[in-house]
């Protein structure tokens, strides 16, 4: 193995190992990040707009107060309920959405974060490999030296050669 391909062989190894030390920092990092949030607000604002149309719409005379206690007992009427449980069925949109918009980008994000892992890791058994395959041919160099050396131990004159280390 010459300078050159230990060069490039550390230099793919290094890489490697800071591919895997990018992507083991973000799966240890539990906290949601500003996409996370920004899913979550963009499915809460959608479901927020929904619910307000759902109370303009059932309302009798829109938005007044009239027409929200009004929007919400026939929202609440739903499942049997009256304004009290026409604020859940109004407020349902906004979780569900608010929830269901970061879980889709977290899990957007665990899968980039999931390819980006397999490519390192594969990257780093490579490496391991090239090292593997230099292993045999270094294998190879010292059973032939040792061959060598017991040669040379043979046609050595008897007493001749102390401990050569």
């Amino acid at each position: 193995m010459d300078a050159t391909e230990t060069e490039e062989l550390e230099k793919i190894r290094k890489k490697a190992m800071d591919e895997v030390t990018s992507a083991l920092q973000a799966l240890e990092n539990k906290f949601p990040g500003i996409t996370e949030g920004a899913a979550a607000l963009a499915g809460s604002g959608v479901g927020a707009a929904a619910s307000f149309g759902a109370l303009y719409t059932l309302g009798t005379t829109g938005v007044s107060a009239a027409g929200i206690t009004s929007g919400l007992a026939t929202a609440g009427s739903i499942v049997g309920g009256g304004m009290v449980a026409g604020i859940g069925i109004l407020a349902a949109p906004v979780a569900v959405l608010g929830i269901g918009g970061y879980a889709i980008v977290k899990h957007r994000k665990n899968g980039k974060l999931k390819v980006a892992l397999t490519l390192a890791i594969k990257k780093l058994y490579d490496v391991q490999e090239k090292l593997m395959s230099n292993a045999e041919y270094f294998k190879a160099e010292i059973a032939v030296i040792k061959s060598h050396i017991d040669m040379l131990n043979k046609k050595a004159p008897k007493g001749g050669l102390g401990a050569a280390r």
